[in-house]
């Protein structure tokens, strides 16, 4: 299943973002994993710490002038986390993974689904 979640998939809207919510722990792990991996060039380490930084850089202008969503009866009690993980991580951290060599990304993966 967490396979078939970095090969795309056939899923679309709300189902792949239901997906993303369950493997998050396992695309953060992937990262981190990827990023320590000496096969993976450093230059494309570096697109990551760019997109980070850029991501501190909005998280700063969030906390700045919030976008709150508190007229929302469930969302906005979650709107700050959600925009912290998901607007500020995961977009760095997957074009990282994108970027990474195929059969490094693979192996990682088989990896963590195994449990390793």
């Amino acid at each position: 299943m967490f396979n078939a979640f970095f090969s795309g998939g056939n899923s679309r809207g709300p189902f792949r973002f239901l997906r993303l919510l369950l493997h998050f722990p396992n695309f953060i792990r992937l990262t981190w994993r990827l990023f320590g991996d000496t096969r993976v060039p450093i230059y494309r380490k570096a697109i990551l710490i760019l997109a980070e930084l850029l991501a501190v850089a909005f998280a700063v202008a969030y906390l700045v002038n919030p976008l709150d969503f508190d007229f929302l009866p469930v969302f906005g009690r979650i709107d700050d986390l959600v925009v912290g993980a998901f607007v500020i991580l995961v977009p760095g951290a997957w074009l990282f993974i994108r970027m990474c060599p195929d059969e490094v990304v693979k192996d990682h993966v088989d990896r963590i689904s195994r449990g390793e």
